[in-house]
C-alpha cells in the first residue's frame, strides 16, 4: 500500500492505494483525457518487493502523480478526484458528489419519509458555495449541478445533524469546528442535532418559522439560548423579539447536555407543550412560567435536591419526571394541582409521609417512588396507597394498580387511623371488609387481627 498525502490549504488528509489502483486510473486517464500511456512506472512481476525496488517506485508513482495534478489542475477529472479522496474532503467535489447522489435518488429518498442526515462537512460546503460565484468546472455535467442540492435540501421536512469532535476519516478536519448556515432548507418540521457544537451554526433562516419539534442532543449547550439565540449578535438585547421566535416549536428535547440553568430565553418559544430536560446540570428551575402550554416537563438526571413552590415556577404541567435526582421531600409539590403523573424515582425519599404532600393533588393518577429508600419499608405500597384516602384505588402505584388484597390492607389501615382521630372511615371498595358487618373475622396477617380487635373495642 501506498500512502499519499494531500494538502489543500490547512487542510490535510491521506489515501492508501495499491499499484494496481494507479493502474487503473491511469488507464482511464489515457482512455478518457488524453494522458500519455508510458507516464505511469512499469509493473513488474518478479522482485516488486525488494525494498530498493519499492524505494525506487515509491518516488515514482510521486513524480507520476505530481505530473498529472500539474496537467489537469484546471479542471481535475472525477477519476482522479475520486482516486484521491477530494469527494470526501474538499468543497467542490463533495459537493458534486452530493449533486449526483441527489439528482439519481433524491425523489426516492425524499418520498421514503426517512430522517435525512447531514453531516456539518456537508452542510459547510453548501454553505461556502452559496457565498461565493459559480466555479465554471462545478456545472460542467447536467448531474453534478449545484441546483439538484439546493432543489433537495428545500424539500426535507426532518434534518438530522451529526456532529463530531474527532478527526474526520483520515484527514486533520474536525467536523464541530466548521461554520455553517441553514438557511436552504426551507420546510424543515423536526430538527435533529446530535454531538453537535450548536454556535457554529451561522443562520437558521425559515427553521426557526417552521421547527414544530426541536432534539439537541449530547451537545455543548449551557443555555437555552444556545439554541434559540445561535444565530443572534447580542442575545441579552433580542430574547424578546419577533425576528427571533419559534412559533411552531411545540415539542423541544435538550436531554444530555450541560445546561445548568434556564434563561429568558424561552419565551421565544411560548407555544411549547413538552420539554425534556432530562440530564443536565439543573438545580432549579425559572422563567418556565412563560410556558402557558407546557403539559410534560422532564427533569430527570439532573441535580435537584430540593423543590420550592413548585406551582409558581411550572404553571399547569400535567406529567413530571423529577427522578434520578437527589430530592428528600416531595414539599414544594403540593399546589401542582394540574399533576396527573409524577415520577420521583431514585432519589433519596426516605419517610412514607413524603408522599402526603402529593397526596391531596386532585387530578394525581400516576406516582412512581421505587428506587428511593422508602420502597423499601414493609408493605410501602399499602402504606403510600392509605395516604390517599378514598381516591387509593385510582392511583397507580410504581407502573401497577393496587390489587383487590392491597385495598383490603389499605381499608384496615384506613379504619385504624379513622377510630384513632375520631371520625368514620371514608374510603369504599367494591368487596367491603367484613370487619365493618360482621364479628367473625379472620386474618392471615395476625398484627392486623390484634390492631383491628383493639380499634374494634374502642
Amino acid at each position: 500500500m501506498y500512502k499519499i498525502t494531500i494538502k489543500v490549504g490547512p487542510t490535510h488528509w491521506s489515501v492508501k492505494q495499491r499499484y494496481n489502483a494507479f493502474a487503473d486510473l491511469h488507464d482511464k486517464l489515457v482512455t478518457n483525457h488524453g494522458v500519455a500511456r508510458d507516464l505511469l512506472p512499469p509493473k513488474k512481476i518478479i522482485g516488486n518487493k525488494d525494498p530498493t525496488f519499492v524505494k525506487k517506485r515509491r518516488a515514482d508513482l510521486e513524480l507520476y502523480i505530481q505530473t498529472i495534478l500539474h496537467f489537469m489542475h484546471h479542471t481535475l477529472p472525477r477519476e482522479l478526484a475520486e482516486f484521491l479522496d477530494f469527494h470526501h474532503y474538499e468543497v467542490t467535489h463533495l459537493l458534486q458528489s452530493l449533486a449526483r447522489q441527489f439528482f439519481s435518488q433524491g425523489d426516492k429518498i425524499l418520498l421514503d419519509g426517512l430522517p435525512i442526515v447531514f453531516a456539518p462537512l456537508q452542510l459547510h460546503a453548501i454553505s461556502c458555495h452559496l457565498k461565493s460565484p459559480l466555479p465554471t468546472n462545478v456545472a460542467s455535467e447536467q448531474e453534478t449541478d449545484f441546483s439538484h442540492v439546493v432543489d433537495f435540501v428545500s424539500q426535507v421536512s426532518h434534518l438530522v445533524v451529526e456532529g463530531s469532535n474527532d478527526c474526520y476519516r483520515a484527514s486533520n478536519m474536525v467536523q464541530n469546528h466548521l461554520p455553517f448556515t441553514l438557511n436552504t432548507f426551507k420546510n424543515v418540521e423536526k430538527l435533529t442535532l446530535r454531538d453537535m457544537c450548536v454556535s457554529q451554526i451561522g443562520h437558521l433562516g425559515a427553521v426557526r418559522r417552521r421547527t414544530k419539534n426541536l432534539e439537541v442532543n449530547n451537545g455543548d449547550m449551557k443555555q437555552m439560548s444556545d439554541i434559540l439565540l445561535t444565530d443572534a449578535v447580542y442575545r441579552e438585547t433580542v430574547a424578546g423579539d419577533e425576528p427571533f421566535r419559534w412559533p411552531a416549536l411545540i415539542h423541544v428535547d435538550l436531554s444530555h447536555n450541560r445546561i445548568a440553568s434556564l434563561d429568558e430565553s424561552v419565551s421565544l418559544a411560548p407555544n411549547i407543550e413538552r420539554l425534556n430536560l432530562s440530564h443536565n446540570k439543573l438545580s432549579q428551575v425559572e422563567h418556565l412560567t412563560a410556558l402557558p402550554h407546557l403539559v410534560s416537563l422532564n427533569l430527570c438526571g439532573n441535580l435537584f435536591t430540593r423543590l420550592d413552590s413548585m406551582h409558581t415556577r411550572l404553571g399547569n404541567v400535567v406529567d413530571l419526571d423529577l427522578s434520578q435526582n437527589s430530592l428528600s421531600s416531595l414539599s414544594g409539590l403540593d399546589k401542582l394541582y394540574s399533576l396527573s403523573s409524577l415520577n420521583v424515582s431514585t432519589n433519596n425519599l426516605c419517610e412514607i409521609d413524603e408522599v402526603s404532600h402529593v397526596s391531596c393533588l386532585p387530578c394525581l393518577e400516576t406516582l412512581i417512588i421505587t428506587g428511593n429508600p422508602v420502597a423499601t419499608v414493609v408493605d410501602y405500597r399499602t402504606k403510600v396507597l392509605e395516604l390517599f384516602g378514598s381516591r387509593a384505588s385510582e392511583i397507580c402505584l410504581d407502573n401497577e394498580r393496587p390489587t383487590q388484597k392491597e385495598l383490603e390492607f389499605v381499608a384496615v389501615l384506613q379504619a385504624i387511623r379513622a377510630s384513632r382521630e375520631g371520625r368514620l372511615p371514608t374510603f369504599s371498595i367494591s368487596n367491603p371488609l367484613p370487619i365493618l358487618a360482621s364479628s367473625t373475622i379472620s386474618f392471615d396477617r395476625p398484627d392486623l387481627a390484634t390492631a383491628v380487635s383493639e380499634s374494634s373495642t374502642k
